[in-house]
């Protein structure tokens, strides 16, 4: 009896230990399960944690892309606003230029565009730097293209007013966008530019256009001519020459000299440039006196015209800040719907048929030449 209970506390003992072991054994198994479970649920989770940063990091992006985007349009518009209203403000000097002509002489309207325009910039950049702020001005690097390009302009402005006082305002400003063809011609001497076939043709076009323009039966029925409308074109054509010479300094300058410093040297060298002819009693045109003494009114008109004058060349850079020039380049040729505008308005004179054929085509052949070239 005492054997058989010790074997039986033993045999419990053996049966208990190995349930324990086998107890332990499972639970062990259990915990590594459990524990390679919430593991994987956590890798999962963090997997899912770190797919969820990048659909964020990519969304983000995509928003930021998008509001960028958003930014570059609404500025464009902006540019292109300000852009048109650019043109209506050379429209506006243009149209008060032509107005004067029966009263002034076109050296001493093209005088006052620059002097009042120049006292206007000045004063701008003595309250820039009043206000502690810096406009910019620098002295030129580039002297010599500095004095060619503003003489381009003086010549330019003079040749297009005195052709401004004898055309009408659309024909005069349709003959004067002949320029960026004249500029693709002049390319290869001036700018070493090669010029492809296309653009040979555009200018072909342009120039078919020209001639629709002036009318060219006018002008080989010599004897029959008018020779002041013959005169009139002759200083628009000269007038989009030197325009054309302008924008190729312009485009010389563009990178290396600040706008304001350009703008200011122009004005000085327009205001110098009409002193003298006045000083030496010249103008294109002898049926009126170099100088006449305005009255207050007539003072207020010379001086609105180097207004609109600054006030363009003020919106026309910052049009250019916010839009690229490729943008602008068709927004330019509104210049003519304004000056037709401002011609029935004013002088109660309409472009017809002929001129408005001749005027689609050097429009259109300007905008196609400058994206090529750009």
């Amino acid at each position: 009896s005492e054997l058989t209970k010790n074997s039986l506390e033993k045999t419990v003992k053996e049966m208990a230990g190995k349930e324990y072991s086998f107890l332990k054994t499972k639970l062990a198994e259990v915990l590594i399960n459990e524990i390679t479970t919430v593991g994987k649920e956590i890798q999962k989770l963090l997997k899912d944690k770190s797919h969820l940063k990048n659909i964020i990091k990519k969304d983000t992006e995509k928003a930021n892309i998008i509001d960028e985007e958003k930014l570059k349009n609404k500025s464009e518009k902006v540019g292109i606003i300000i852009y048109i209203f650019t043109l209506l403000s050379f429209a506006s000097m243009e149209a008060l230029a032509k107005f004067l002509s029966d009263d002034f002489s076109v050296t001493q309207i093209v005088w006052a565009r620059y002097t009042f325009h120049f006292l206007i910039v000045l004063l701008g950049v003595v309250l820039v730097h009043l206000l502690g702020f810096n406009s910019g001005l620098k002295y030129p690097k580039l002297i010599l293209v500095q004095a060619l390009r503003s003489v381009a302009l003086l010549l330019m402005t003079y040749f297009f007013f005195t052709s401004l006082s004898i055309l009408t305002l659309a024909e005069a400003t349709i003959i004067l966008f002949f320029s960026p063809l004249i500029t693709v011609v002049l390319s290869p001497f001036l700018l070493k530019e090669e010029v492809n076939s296309s653009c040979w043709l555009a200018v072909i076009i342009g120039f078919i256009g020209m001639t629709i323009v002036i009318d060219l039966s006018n002008i080989i029925n010599f004897e029959n001519i008018d020779l002041v409308w013959f005169k009139g074109i002759i200083y628009g054509i000269l007038g989009a020459l030197f325009y054309s010479l302008y924008q190729i300094g312009t485009r010389f300058l563009a990178p290396v000299e600040p706008a304001l410093s350009s703008l200011i040297f122009s004005c000085v060298a327009g205001l110098i440039g009409t002193t003298i002819l006045i000083l030496l009693d010249y103008d294109l045109s002898p049926s009126l006196q170099v100088w006449k003494t305005p009255s207050f009114i007539e003072w207020i008109w010379l001086a609105t015209v180097g207004l609109f004058g600054a006030i363009g060349q003020f919106l026309i850079l910052r049009a250019y800040s916010k839009t690229k020039a490729l943008t602008l380049a068709p927004v330019s040729y509104t210049h003519i719907i304004w000056a037709t505008f401002f011609g029935y308005i004013i002088f109660d004179s309409l472009p017809n048929l002929q001129t408005l054929l001749g005027g689609v085509l050097i429009v259109s052949s300007g905008v196609y030449t400058y994206r090529k070239i750009n």
